[in-house]
């Protein structure tokens, strides 16, 4: 039997990160995360062997992956990142976003808590 958990968004557990929120879902092989980032804050150059899917749902991003050239994204574009990529975020407006993980970021929440959680 399959178990389940439905919750509304403002349940889920939650973690501060520079200029903004993230809460996430962490299941057994996906980790979900909705994050609010604020205009000029940045996720740092770096990689990791998770694929990485990003929907930005409004607010304009600027994305370095791999060695391609920076990229704008805008608002409902999705970006898929294969693991292993570096990879590079700076919020150009104030930005909702989703970002899903697989496997589950298991090294960001160790015992299901995050070092930063509100």
């Amino acid at each position: 039997m399959t178990t389940h958990r439905i919750c509304p968004l403002e349940a889920l557990p939650r973690h501060a990160v520079p200029e903004g929120i993230m809460r996430r879902a962490h299941g057994e092989q996906l980790t979900v995360l909705w994050g609010e980032r604020g205009k000029g804050s940045s996720t740092p150059l770096h990689s990791h062997p998770h694929e990485q899917i990003l929907w930005l749902i409004s607010g304009e991003v600027e994305a370095l992956i791999g060695d391609e050239p920076p990229r704008r994204l805008q608002a409902n574009q999705v970006v898929i990142i294969p693991g292993g990529v570096p990879h590079e975020f700076r919020y150009v407006e104030e930005c909702l976003l989703i970002e899903m993980f697989a496997p589950g970021r298991e090294d960001l929440y160790p015992g299901g808590k995050h070092r930063n959680d509100l």
